[in-house]
């Protein structure tokens, strides 16, 4: 097969002009605008693209489009690209997956010799035993694996996301689709066109007619001059519940893709027909090629594919694939028409190129030289996004496909997915498609509008539901051509054969699932785009039953493949600061991202900050603190019931610390609640569960109690919240606070207190200490945050004081011992395993989490300690295991770790199994580096103070 550039076409979609420039396996390449990778490859003489999965047997081109399995290279760093369908870029570094040394010497390929013994359900027979060997085996399977490579480092690229309602869908832009996209819009409706290839037209792009060259003409002006919204390279990926759609836009100009969220009153189904290969001995062999792979490549990129072809044509496709063949300068060898009892039995060649054809006809068996083989054998619908609407597709012999059967009255298909017909007749049954949807969708609109609390309301009755009157199209005769009389390939993606399937139903795996399952027939690439009708010809011949008996698979999303950052894509979360942020910014500030927060880390020194906090005062931004403001008469039982420990008599002006658990008894967050009146109560909670802990209150509140008195307003950003902590913080704030009296005696620990700060009223404070110091946490009015913040740093301007960060508080909160939610504890870490079992109330009547709790109140439960490395100048990694000796078995891990400028040492917390919790045991650390340190259990949390004078004084 020798594929090389002609002359200019009428219909070429390449610029001649613009040459771009690119490698391929290392060496110099040149294509033009408009050429797909593997285009520009052919046109330069390319045959080879890649090596199967299993058998590693060269691969040539197949169908040229996105669905083409055979096609897959790696670009750069992007592994897995479809270069039959990836435009070609100046620059592109492409490189062949699946073939070692190089691709066309490619040693994997002695597994074509062992084929007989890697049949299918090979690797579950071998594999599973002895059990012991599995290492092994992992490592032989792995150097097999096919694809191409991940670079870790590879920067993040910009995905996004979009969420839009239209009224309508349509689903594939070619004739038909646009016709139904033309007319909704005419009919009133929003519509969004969506086509998988890089331009709307469908199998109009790629025919040589005049005709139909016309009318794609006429029909993208259609478009040009309408509202609706087009999107090109662009996959409906999947349809779930009540018409919600994800579409994957490939093209958007600012990001890598874009995952668009579409709730639609209606869809419209039109993706054309897929081209269906045909299985006999040697169908996998560089030559053999759709009529659409001909035709695309003679009429997009004016390549010619080859010397001289034999076309095997059982429809129109082919037929006209004969005339562009001639046209392009191909010597047509043989026309095996399928329509009559000829047929095609194998190719003939070395495994990289076709040099024969085996043809059964009228004659009786004959050789026919040829380095082509165009097969047009039939078609496969692509009824997935039906599927996905509950519609099962029903298989009519006569026409050898699927057709819908009956989707729901907001799906509706057109197109040759629902039939056949000439071009007028296939435009007209769209634009009928087209104003049905508009209709059904106008009234899904009233409906909605008219149920939605606080909606515009609706004008006028609704809209009477829409029969569907049209005429539905014809379905021509078509000869059931599945396998000729030799086995060849079904899935190529996946290396699979016909044999593979008929053993596979005579072992017991004879319903498609199953066999589908067994032998991978299906799962690679090409999504069964190509080869699920031919899997199921497979096993209804092995079952000695009809295609209907036996049934498809059932398609699921997505369509076509997604990558995880389009999934993943862009978070949409609000970037917050503080008020404060602006004194921060010009004050030398390192700036962290914590959850949704900008906050400072540090602000030079963060172990300085920790010196000059224990020394002198210092304050902290600590205003992402979730804050709940709650009020009402029945607050005390929310607390006791959110809470594990006890809340019924907590004072006025107190403050008490709480613990939450889940309804699994793991541990949700944990905070402070202060009484600041009668009915009034202020909770706090962790940074990173402010959100989560609201909700978590509402839902008690609005399913479980939704009799309780309670009012919940968060307030988190409606106070800036600062830490001033210090041995002098007490003087600080006499300077700036009035109405309250700072005495130990007057304002304790574990007390709260209103109060005006530097002029500002509607303050309130409490003694807490999450640094371990005499620390007072104010908050104050958010608009008053930064004023309050330099009126404290002015006051303490002699006193010593300076800011600190996250950095420092996390420093000294281990210093003191005090556990993070989610750091030093998992999704798995129950309550009894913080050390704070004292904490939970099981004689409480109820909370959440109560009977997880008792149940693990008498078991041995893995425990966060306090660690010190035996050697003080060694830091741990957080998440370094903790091991067993010289071994390998896990007992526990760091959770934190820093080096302690208080006590001049490392210092950590950790969880270990609980016969290693007690104080003075020893533990050995296995750090990332592969060195392993020992370490010892103090007997309490905090390294530093633990009595607690210096928060109590």
């Amino acid at each position: 097969m020798t594929m090389s550039r002609q002359g200019v076409q009428p219909t070429e979609v390449i610029d001649r002009a613009a040459k771009l420039r690119f490698r391929w396996n290392g060496k110099r390449f040149s294509g033009f605008e408009g050429d797909t990778i593997a285009s520009a490859l052919a046109a330069s003489g390319v045959q080879i693209f890649s090596r199967s999965m299993k058998y590693h047997r060269p691969r040539g081109i197949l169908t040229a489009d996105y669905w083409d399995p055979n096609l897959m290279v790696q670009v750069g760093d992007d592994p897995n690209v479809r270069a039959g369908h990836r435009l070609l870029e100046s620059g592109m570094d492409v490189r062949s997956q699946n073939a070692w040394p190089s691709l066309n010497r490619d040693i994997k390929a002695a597994n074509s010799l062992l084929g007989r013994f890697l049949t299918a359900g090979f690797y579950y027979k071998t594999f599973m035993r002895p059990q012991w060997l599995w290492p092994t085996y992992e490592r032989v399977l792995a150097t097999f694996a096919p694809g191409g490579k991940i670079d870790l480092d590879t920067p993040h690229a910009y995905h996004d996301k979009r969420y839009t309602h239209p009224d309508v869908v349509v689903a594939g832009a070619g004739p038909g689709g646009i016709e139904a996209a033309l007319a909704a819009s005419n009919a009133g409706a929003s519509v969004l066109l969506v086509e998988h290839e890089h331009a709307v037209g469908g199998h109009l792009r790629y025919s040589s007619d005049a005709a139909d060259q016309a009318a794609l003409a006429e029909l993208r002006a259609a478009l040009d001059a309408s509202d609706i919204e087009v999107l090109t390279d662009s996959t409906v990926t999947g349809r779930y519940e009540d018409n919600w759609l994800g579409i994957v836009q490939r093209n958007h100009p600012i990001a890598v893709e874009r995952l668009i969220k579409a709730r639609a009153k209606t869809l419209v189904v039109a993706p054309g027909l897929i081209e269906r290969p045909y299985v006999f001995e040697g169908n996998d062999r560089p030559g053999v090629i759709t009529p659409g792979a001909a035709r695309r490549l003679i009429n997009l990129w004016g390549i010619k594919p080859g010397e001289r072809a034999v076309v095997f044509s059982a429809n129109a496709e082919g037929d006209a694939a004969v005339a562009d063949l001639e046209r392009a300068g191909t010597e047509i060898a043989a026309v095996i028409d399928g329509r009559t009892a000829a047929r095609i039995s194998s190719t003939a060649g070395s495994s990289r190129a076709v040099e024969a054809v085996m043809v059964d006809g009228t004659d009786g068996p004959q050789r026919v030289e040829a380095d082509v083989l165009v097969v047009a054998a039939g078609w496969t619908a692509p009824t997935s996004l039906l599927n996905m609407a509950g519609d099962r597709p029903v298989y009519d012999p006569a026409a050898a496909r699927f057709f819908p059967s009956d989707p729901p009255s907001t799906v509706l298909a057109t197109g040759g997915l629902a039939g056949d017909g000439d071009l007028d007749r296939l435009r007209e049954h769209g634009a009928d498609t087209g104003r049905l949807a508009a209709s059904r969708a106008a009234a899904v609109r009233h409906r909605l509008q008219a149920r939605t609390a606080r909606a515009v309301p609706v004008d006028g009755d609704e809209p009477a539901w829409a029969p569907d009157e049209r005429a539905p199209l014809g379905r021509d005769p078509h000869p059931e051509l599945y396998r000729a009389d030799t086995h060849g390939m079904v899935d190529m993606s996946e290396d699979i054969s016909s044999k593979d399937l008929v053993a596979a139903a005579h072992e017991g795996y004879d319903s498609v699932e199953l066999a589908k399952r067994y032998t991978t027939a299906t799962m690679g690439p090409s999504q069964g785009k190509l080869e699920t009708v031919n899997t199921v010809a497979a096993i209804a011949e092995a079952r000695g039953e009809t295609i209907s008996e036996v049934g498809t698979t059932v398609w699921r999303p997505p369509f076509a493949p997604i990558t995880l950052g389009a999934l993943g894509g862009r978070m949409f979360e609000p970037v917050r600061v503080s008020s404060i942020h602006p004194w921060h910014e010009a004050n030398n500030v390192s700036v962290i991202q914590a959850g949704q927060w900008l906050r400072p880390d540090h602000y030079g020194d963060p172990q300085g900050e920790v010196r000059n906090v224990r020394e002198n005062v210092g304050l902290i931004d600590v205003t992402p603190l979730g804050k709940l403001d709650l009020r009402g008469p029945d607050v005390p039982k929310l607390l006791s019931l959110l809470y594990v420990n006890k809340w019924m008599k907590l004072g006025i002006g107190r403050v008490r610390y709480g613990m939450m658990c889940a309804e699994d008894g793991v541990v949700l967050d944990d905070g402070v609640t202060g009484r600041l009146g009668e009915d009034h109560y202020m909770m706090s909670t962790t940074s990173s569960g402010a959100g989560g802990v609201w909700e978590w209150v509402e839902n008690w509140l609005q399913t479980e109690r939704p009799d309780w008195q309670v009012h919940v307003t968060p307030v988190t950003t409606a106070y800036a919240s600062i830490n001033v902590a210090g041995p002098k913080s007490r003087e600080l704030m006499g300077r700036v606070c009035e109405g309250v009296n700072l005495d130990a005696e007057a304002f304790p620990y574990m007390t709260v207190r209103q109060a005006t700060v530097a002029g500002v009223e509607g303050c309130f404070m409490w003694r807490i200490g999450f640094t371990g110091e005499l620390s007072f946490e104010l908050h104050v009015p958010s608009g008053h945050g930064c004023h309050v913040w330099e009126a404290l740093m002015d006051a303490g301007s002699d006193l010593g004081i300076g800011p600190f960060g996250l950095e420092g508080q996390r420093i000294m909160r281990l210093e003191k011992g005090h556990f993070i939610v989610g750091q030093d504890t998992d999704g798995l870490t129950l309550g009894p395993s913080t050390g704070l079992g004292s904490l939970i109330k099981l004689d409480k009547d109820d909370f959440a989490g109560k009977p997880e709790l008792a149940w693990a109140a008498d078991r041995p439960l893995p425990l966060v300690v306090a660690i010190q490395p035996d050697d003080p100048h060694v830091v741990p990694e957080e998440a370094a295991q903790i091991v067993r000796g010289e071994t390998n078995e896990i007992l526990g891990r760091i959770t934190s770790s820093r080096f302690s400028p208080t006590l001049n040492r490392s210092i950590c917390l950790g969880q270990v199994e609980p016969d290693l919790a007690a104080g003075g045991t020893k533990l050995t650390v296995l750090l990332e580096s592969g060195r392993r340190i020992s370490a010892t259990v103090i007997d309490h949390h905090a390294h530093f103070d633990p009595a607690g004078e210096r928060l109590r004084g």
